[in-house]
């Protein structure tokens, strides 16, 4: 199954690109994908959320269709995911810092534009990728046609936000166990760093509740993803969940999930949010009321109406239309097909 689906995905056309590649980023290697049907399309520079949850291989799931009008590029941060197996976990874990991970994300950027010979492209946040991010682009604006957030963390009581959200659920829904364990938190989410074990627990209700994927009870299916993908050897597979929870407790120990409230509001470069109205994860209100006090040339906001926090899944086709409509034209958009000769024999 997973050769046919690699089969299936193939990039076809001589004007495309399909690589999975090692980079030198920082001290360490990190590997990253780019896919596209002509690499002469805007670039568009996925950065995977968690933190330390990294999606190269479930990308087969989701991108195909935005591969015709982007060239698209998924990178496995620092230490996570494909970089895992033979990371020295002992002299990465010091660096596993937000501001790290802002200069690992410029050296990505940076050798993307020089790879595919373009001046700019699209970065888009997801969930951890949009704490980090906007960083990047204030400080190097000239680098991105716009920068597009999905599943926005935003400072000032976002999970504060969460536990009451899902609180209230809970009592309505009379559901006792969730109650049981949720009051036993308070307060939440509690003084210091976040707590990865409580901020777990929490989470683990909130998609009881339809705060991660709309109709689904938990994140299961989003996981497993990673096996019907051809990113990952056996290896690698074996070593995911392992690599992640590694990633999540350094970072979350670094006290990176602050990062938004560094960035501040003003952003050179145009802002789009993509979020799902029913996202408890990275809360849609907290979301909302980060996008009014941005100050940018233009911003937009998009709710998907029944989304959580997986809104590309959840609903692709919409997704897409909004890549291509709101999101292609702030990079000039799609590059046109030159007319070609005659096919040559297939074999």
């Amino acid at each position: 199954v997973v050769a046919r689906l690699a089969d299936l995905h193939r990039i076809h056309t001589p004007e495309g690109i399909e690589v999975l590649e090692p980079v030198e980023v920082n001290g360490s290697t990190q590997w990253i994908s780019i896919r596209g049907l002509n690499r002469a399309n805007p670039i568009l520079l996925f950065v995977h959320g968690g933190p330390a949850s990294p999606m190269l291989g479930s990308t087969w799931a989701y991108q195909k269709p935005w591969e015709d009008f982007f060239t698209v590029v998924n990178w496995d941060q620092r230490g996570i995911g494909k970089n895992y197996s033979a990371a020295d976990t002992a002299r990465l874990g010091p660096t596993m810092t937000r501001q790290q991970h802002v200069r690992d994300a410029e050296v990505v950027v940076r050798h993307v534009l020089e790879r595919l010979g373009q001046d700019k492209l699209i970065l888009m946040g997801y969930s951890w990728g949009t704490a980090f991010t906007p960083q990047l682009v204030q400080e190097r604006p000239e680098l991105f046609h716009a920068w597009v957030g999905v599943g926005v963390v935003a400072s000032g009581g976002g999970e504060a936000a969460l536990y009451a959200r899902v609180l209230e659920l809970a009592r309505k829904a009379n559901d006792s166990t969730a109650l049981r364990e949720l009051e036993a938190m308070a307060p939440y989410p509690g003084p210091g760093p976040m707590n990865v074990e409580r901020a777990l627990a929490v989470r683990r209700w909130v998609r009881r509740y339809d705060g991660g994927w709309y109709g689904k009870p938990d994140f299961d299916l989003l996981f497993s993803l990673n096996e019907w993908g051809d990113a990952y050897t056996a290896e690698e597979l074996s070593l995911l969940s392992e690599g992640s929870r590694w990633g999540t407790r350094r970072i979350t120990g670094s006290g990176a999930m602050g990062g938004a409230a560094q960035a501040g509001d003003d952003f050179p470069v145009p802002v789009v949010f993509l979020m799902g109205r029913y996202d408890l994860h990275t809360p849609y209100e907290s979301a909302r009321a980060r996008f009014e006090r941005i100050r940018a040339p233009s911003k937009r906001f998009v709710a998907f109406e029944r989304s959580s926090h997986v809104v590309m899944m959840e609903e692709p086709g919409r997704f897409l239309l909004t890549l291509v409509n709101e999101v292609l034209p702030l990079a000039g958009g799609a590059a046109e097909f030159e007319p070609r000769p005659d096919p040559v024999p297939r074999r």
